[in-house]
């Protein structure tokens, strides 16, 4: 049993939650009980309804959160840093950094889910394209068009079960969202064994290992 499940042996809920990089953009929210049944689905935009539902909902308490790392999309001078902000090496040499950027990770709510992890409930992070590929959901289109969200909702009805889901086409950030609750329900569920590659503002970022 790897070390999460055994912190986490009683928790009654597993909670996924897409994180988009600002409150124009959608988040959204999944919530499966012990059975692997979605009892809540919801769409998210503003950063006050995220912190209610971590403060205020019933699922949360003794829960594991699994929440996606944020890119950043930070409005950039030049087209040339646009095209090399995801490829550019950052050493103590490089010192010119104007607008930042070379920040690949927006660091919305991190220390709101700090300190939840603190006093709720239990949560890391997770890189939602490795996530999908250790998931066998990788994109075979590009990312979050119609096709690809065709293709991930198939995945997720056929290969794992989710039955319930519409015949209409969700939203990308709520199919992330229910991945990741999957991630947090295998977690605690099914002793699925887990790599840390990383750590996010204290928080560690979590991927599932294919034995």
């Amino acid at each position: 049993m790897n070390n999460v499940s055994r912190k986490l042996n009683k928790e009654f809920y597993s909670i996924g939650l897409s994180l988009a990089s600002n409150s124009s953009h959608l988040s959204s929210v999944c919530v499966l009980d012990n059975n692997k049944e979605i009892v809540l689905l919801d769409k998210l935009y503003f950063t006050d309804d995220i912190e209610m539902f971590f403060e205020n909902s019933n699922y949360i308490k003794n829960s594991l959160a699994i929440v996606t790392l944020t890119p950043d999309e930070s409005l950039l001078e030049g087209k040339w840093r646009i095209h090399s902000k995801n490829y550019k090496s950052i050493d103590n040499i490089f010192k010119i950094n104007k607008n930042n950027w070379t920040n690949r990770l927006n660091d919305r709510l991190s220390l709101f889910f700090k300190t939840m992890n603190e006093t709720k409930c239990k949560i890391s992070r997770c890189n939602i394209n490795l996530l999908r590929q250790s998931y066998g959901l990788s994109p075979y289109y590009l990312e979050k068009t119609s096709l690809d969200c065709k293709n991930f909702q198939a995945g997720l009805k056929i290969k794992y079960g989710f039955d319930i889901l519409p015949d209409n086409l969700l939203p990308a950030p709520s199919l992330e969202a229910i991945l990741c609750a999957l991630f947090a329900y295998d977690i605690t569920r099914n002793n699925v064994k887990t790599k840390e590659i990383g750590d996010y503002s204290g928080l560690k970022v979590l991927n599932k290992i294919n034995l």
